[in-house]
């Protein structure tokens, strides 16, 4: 089904084929920040938690089977967004429920502008999105529920509140406050969502727990089994659930060196690394070892192959037999779901090694033989479209087995994205992510992310600049393909970094055909001497262009932006300076009048001192604004001072910080109630006045 928009008590069947969910919450208080959390409870049909393994938050980040995961917070200074990931598939058979709710740092919800639940299935655009609205002295909410009904999944949007906040929603689930251990100046209900102690109230047994259930997410069952003299031993997770202690943890700095230059030991180390053999088989330990420790990283990286949620085992250099052939990929994953065990087999690449078409082959008729799910392949090749594969293959070679490629950037995007917007409540695998993002960044890993525009960079920006470009010109075509990758990459870092899935905009008829993507970007390159790509960035007042024009050897990036459409002309243009008022006085302004293609065009410091002067006339009603910034382009191909691919990095993250994180798209207010309720008489004359009849 399309997207719906839910009203309250609304329900709708969900998609029988649904699998793999995304249960979102999204608010945003620009005016008064407000940090709100997402709490998952997974509900028998009394409509109670069966266990505290039935709650699930940035403290317990999963259930015990991995049905539920909580997938990591955003937070800004202005909003948020809060996600659990949900495999229906594994989810018990005696679950009945699966509610969503939210609560607050202490604040009222009324303090929060907007505040919406999202439901995602199979990673595509939401499905169903509930607006929450009226809130008032709520400090904890039910936004909605997934439920069974007759053996299919219904989503349920609910939106009810609780002024006593987490306790108060949690009694009414089946959850018991325990302040016992809180000291009294904590146990204020002032403070209490900040420190009190949740436990089911129907499991009150002492007894020892299991060893399945005492093991909590993200801890290292490597660790535990092959080194028990190990120094740290994994946490294990408390009898009670604290919903807020010490939201994440962070690793102490080195202090205790002598002198600076002293190097602090690693984890992973890259001393004695040798040839391309020696790196690239280091790599893939230390990859595939973190992965089967860390389970959020490793969830993340087989979730794009589409793997199930469970228990993740990885292995290096497996021998097999394929005929009279001996076949040794660099690693195996395997993933126990229930009965079921998925399988990956895995290809590497560091450094400058290519992926070659008779070894991906030969890898996809093993998993085809042994009748496993996918090949994964890892290199510095960065595909243009994540769904497309860096060599070409024909398209009967994946009939049977399901082939995925993950760049180095990706991979070390996503320990970014982990390391930044992840809470870890065991300091272990935030040490182990720390070593491994800190292995991968040293030249000699062989990771490496893409700074290099290729060979005949300066031939073609010589050839733009005298004028000779062609779009035939056959040097024309590996700068554009180029370019399309640096696109990739810098919208995997910004993700990385803002902690939402920043997308490059593709038209649709560009979309399933990368070949006229590159003729067109060629024809643009040969015709104006221009690479031009658009992000979309959520909840951004509007998508951000990056333009390189090599004729001018400038970087462009710009925005483009609503206009208001109410108040005077004047202070429609004054809206958008005051936003801008710590921004750079050589901005450019343009003002866009649709219908019209007439524009205008000033600097920001003119536009501040007489906002009129973007508008030509009393009629001339403006529809948006263009904000554009200009940087010196780099010139050289490669390296990280001077160099093309740097030099667009800055324009953008200096764009972003000085326009985009400041602007707010306008909104218009609410319409007001009529000065008097009185209810007036509506004639015939009156309908005949107005047309009507």
């Amino acid at each position: 089904m399309g997207e719906l928009i839910l009203v309250k008590g609304q329900n709708v069947p969900l998609d029988p084929g649904a699998s793999n969910l995304r249960l979102s919450i999204r608010w945003s208080s620009p005016a008064n920040p407000v940090d709100v959390d997402l709490v998952a409870l997974i509900l028998g049909a009394d409509r109670r938690v069966r266990s505290d393994a039935d709650m699930v938050f940035y403290n317990q980040t999963a259930t015990s089977d991995g049905s539920v995961v909580h997938a990591g917070k955003v937070t800004a200074d202005s909003g948020g967004s809060d996600d659990v990931l949900v495999d229906l598939s594994a989810v018990d058979a005696d679950v009945h429920t699966l509610t969503v709710a939210a609560s607050t740092d202490g604040a009222p919800f009324s303090e929060v502008d907007r505040l919406e639940w999202l439901v995602t299935a199979d990673q595509a655009e939401p499905v169903a999105r509930f607006p929450v609205t009226g809130l008032t002295s709520e400090r904890a909410l039910v936004l909605g529920e997934l439920y069974r009904r007759d053996g299919q999944w219904r989503v349920r949007a609910v939106g009810q509140g609780w002024e006593g906040g987490l306790a108060g929603l949690a009694t009414d689930y089946g959850v018991s406050i325990d302040t016992a251990d809180v000291p009294a100046d904590e146990a204020d209900e002032s403070t209490a969502p900040s420190a009190t102690e949740v436990s089911a109230d129907h499991e009150s047994s002492d007894a020892a727990p299991d060893a399945a259930e005492c093991e909590p997410a993200g801890t290292l069952p490597d660790i535990r089994s092959t080194a028990t003299e190990s120094p740290i031993a994994p946490a294990r997770r408390p009898r009670k659930v604290r919903v807020a202690v010490e939201k994440s943890v962070s690793l102490a700095p080195i202090r205790l060196a002598e002198d600076p230059a002293w190097q602090p030991s690693r984890l992973f180390s890259i001393s004695g690394i040798g040839g391309a053999d020696e790196q690239e088989k280091r790599a893939t330990s230390a990859l595939l070892w973190t992965m089967a420790a860390v389970r959020p990283l490793g969830r993340a990286l087989t979730a794009r192959a589409g793997a199930p949620v469970g228990a993740l085992e990885t292995f290096i250099e497996v021998g097999f037999s394929l005929g009279e052939q001996r076949v040794i990929p660099d690693g195996v994953i395997r993933i126990a779901r229930g009965q079921r065990v998925w399988t990956a087999v895995v290809e590497v690449k560091t450094g400058d090694g290519m992926l070659g078409r008779d070894q991906i082959e030969t890898y996809l008729r093993l998993a085809k033989r042994r009748k496993y799910d996918a090949v994964l392949t890892i290199s510095n090749q960065i595909s243009t479209d994540p769904d497309v594969h860096p060599v070409e293959l024909p398209a009967r070679a994946t009939n049977a087995v399901a082939l995925f490629h993950i760049s180095w950037s990706e991979i070390m995007h996503e320990i970014k994205m982990l390391l930044a917007h992840h809470r870890f409540a065991d300091p272990v695998p935030l040490w182990i992510l720390t070593e491994l993002n800190r292995y991968l960044e040293h030249p000699r890993s062989g990771a490496m992310p893409f700074n290099d525009m290729g060979s005949s960079w300066v031939s073609v920006r010589e050839s733009v600049a005298a004028g000779t470009l062609r779009p035939g010109d056959r040097k024309a075509a590996p700068i554009v393909d180029a370019w399309q990758k640096m696109i990739r990459q810098l919208s995997l870092g910004l993700t990385a970094r803002l902690g939402v899935p920043v997308k490059q905009i593709v038209p649709r008829r560009l979309q399933a055909d990368p070949g006229l993507r590159l003729d067109e970007g060629t024809h643009l390159l040969g015709d104006h001497g221009l690479l031009t790509a658009s992000l979309r960035v959520p909840d951004a007042a509007g998508p951000i262009v990056v333009s390189a024009d090599l004729r001018t050897s400038r970087v462009t990036v710009s925005i483009e932006i609503a206009a208001p459409q109410e108040n005077s002309l004047s202070r429609r243009v004054t809206w958008l300076v005051r936003q801008l008022r710590d921004a750079p006085d050589d901005l450019l302004v343009e003002a866009r009048f649709a219908p019209r293609t007439e524009t205008t065009c000033e600097q920001l410091a003119d536009v501040r001192a007489r906002p009129q002067i973007l508008l030509p006339g009393k009629d001339w009603e403006p529809s948006g604004f263009v904000v554009t910034r200009s940087h010196p382009m780099g010139t050289k191909r490669s390296g990280a001072r001077g160099s093309f691919v740097t030099s667009v990095n800055d324009a953008v993250d200096a764009f972003y910080t000085e326009v985009v994180e400041r602007v707010r798209p306008w909104t218009p207010p609410p319409p007001p109630l009529p000065a008097s309720s009185e209810t007036r008489e509506v004639s015939a004359t009156d309908l005949a006045e107005e047309g009507v009849g």
